[in-house]
């Protein structure tokens, strides 16, 4: 062996030291390997030593048997097994284009190959079927790192018709990801019935509010309504319905222009309302219906109040996967010292003191999809530092307190199917400041203070009551241990 093979000297650039003896080290080069595929290559460009040629879409293409053996399963399994293809010296291959083999056997020749948006899918499919794994995970990665919400679906549908499940879960967790906005791409329509339902029925789509997921629906059976109506209850069926308003559900139907289809989801709608509200229904609501999705996005709304020195309107959201707030639509009247809830997705401030220092009958519901204030029916009496929550599809305005009345016993209810608030069973004790919560079909009354007309001395008071909304009775339970007013509450 030469001195230069024994030396222990650092490898030039492409040499790498694999084994080490007392006496020298084994090393091995890179590129000569490089070198080696190169030299191949140019042979099979000169047809030099080839030994069968491939017909191809109408082109012949003179390759070396043992470098196609050694490229993969697919062609050792072709040149080493009985049939007749293994000896002859032309060889039809099925199946593929001729530029898009001419593009594999660079590759398989070289190891390099120009991957675009458009060939891609040819030369993932083609790498596929002739079982060229290296190439089919460069084309994999191609896709993924190409991947937006207006080719997701087209991608999702090209790796299921492969079965490409590498890759066919995280572009599953791309479009659940980027639901809204796949939802308003050319390719959504494209899904079938059976893909649209399974992605329907997931719990990780990343919405806002489940009307989305309904209109997502609807738009898929409307894009070919002649032929996909038909298949309204099987794409509706995992919608969640309790969730959502069947106001709003009704304001959508009556849109819809054809006329078969209209009437069976006023059917539809009409069955689950009954559902809903028969007390004998032996038909019990799955559970999963009920709840949000568990990727639904959620937001904090910090709305109206003191602003400084003024009465303020202005409403902000912060989303916790951002980190940031924002302002968002104004209400439409300032006020401060109010009631506020959520029900079905829209948010509903009630009452409070207007800046003008008068206790205000008005309410107001927001809709976070359409972004849109809309004033509701104003209640029968003023209500400043009022309790409200929602319970049964229904808003309750608890005690509260104004300058004519001082603090209020009375309760009034808004049902927005009805839209209008009727008064339901007074409290046991006049509540201003009051915390209210529902759990479990029961609607809590919280302390708050009694005082009367003079505002400046309350009384606060340590006393709990609950509401049967089935029996329209309030009744006073165990005490608080210390009596407060305008405090906070909780459910957990």
């Amino acid at each position: 062996m030469s001195s230069a093979c024994q030396s222990h000297l650092v490898p030039p650039p492409g040499i790498s030291d694999i084994t080490g003896t007392e006496g020298g080290s084994l090393r091995s080069s890179e590129r000569h390997a490089h070198l080696l595929l190169a030299q191949m290559n140019k042979m099979r460009l000169h047809s030099e030593l080839c030994d069968v040629h491939l017909l191809v879409g109408g082109r012949a293409f003179w390759v070396h048997r043992l470098v196609l053996a050694a490229s993969g399963p697919y062609f050792s399994a072709l040149f080493n097994s009985a049939m007749s293809e293994a000896r002859e010296e032309e060889v039809h291959t099925a199946g593929v284009e001729a530029d898009v083999f001419e593009s594999l056997l660079e590759f398989i020749y070289t190891g390099c190959v120009e991957v675009t948006v458009e060939n891609v899918q040819d030369l993932m499919m083609a790498a596929d079927m002739l079982q060229l794994g290296e190439l089919v995970l460069i084309c994999g990665e191609f896709l993924r790192s190409h991947m937006e919400p207006n080719n997701c679906v087209g991608i999702y549908q090209f790796l299921e018709q492969i079965g490409y499940s590498e890759l066919l879960e995280f572009t599953q967790n791309y479009i659940h990801a980027h639901f809204l906005q796949v939802c308003e791409g050319e390719e959504f329509p494209s899904l079938t019935k059976d893909q649209l339902a399974s992605l329907l029925r997931s719990e990780e789509l990343r919405i806002e509010d489940e009307y989305q997921v309904f209109t997502a629906a609807m738009s898929w059976l409307l894009h070919d309504i002649t032929h996909r109506k038909k298949h309204v209850v099987e794409v509706l069926e995992p919608i969640r319905f309790p969730l959502l308003s069947p106001q709003r559900l009704y304001a959508y139907i009556e849109g819809v222009g054809d006329f078969s289809l209209r009437v069976a989801l006023q059917t539809l709608l009409r069955e689950y309302i009954e559902t809903k509200t028969l007390k004998d229904s032996k038909t019990v609501t799955q559970p999963i219906k009920t709840r949000p999705r568990r990727k639904a996005r959620k937001y904090l709304y910090a709305i109206g109040g003191w602003i400084g020195s003024e009465i303020g309107k202005t409403m902000e959201r912060y989303d916790p996967e951002e980190n940031k707030w924002e302002v968002i639509e104004n209400m439409p009247v300032p006020r401060y010292y109010f009631g506020c809830c959520e029900l079905q997705g829209s948010i509903y401030v009630i009452g409070g003191i207007s800046d003008e220092g008068v206790e205000l009958r008005s309410a107001e519901v927001y809709d976070p999809i359409s972004r849109r204030w809309r004033a509701l029916p104003v209640m029968m009496t003023r209500r400043a530092y009022v309790g409200v929550a929602s319970l049964n599809n229904a808003i309750y305005a608890v005690g509260g307190w104004n300058e004519a009345l001082g603090s209020l016993d009375t309760v009034e209810k808004y049902c927005p199917e009805e839209e209008r608030w009727v008064e339901v069973a007074s409290l046991s004790v006049a509540r201003a400041g009051v915390s209210v919560a529902a759990v479990n079909g029961l609607l809590y009354a919280i302390g708050g203070r009694n005082s009367g007309r003079d505002f400046s001395a309350p009384v606060t008071v340590d006393s709990v009551e609950i509401y049967d909304p089935h029996l329209d009775t309030w009744t006073e339970i165990g005490n608080m241990i210390t009596s407060r007013c305008d405090g906070g509450v909780a459910v957990l």
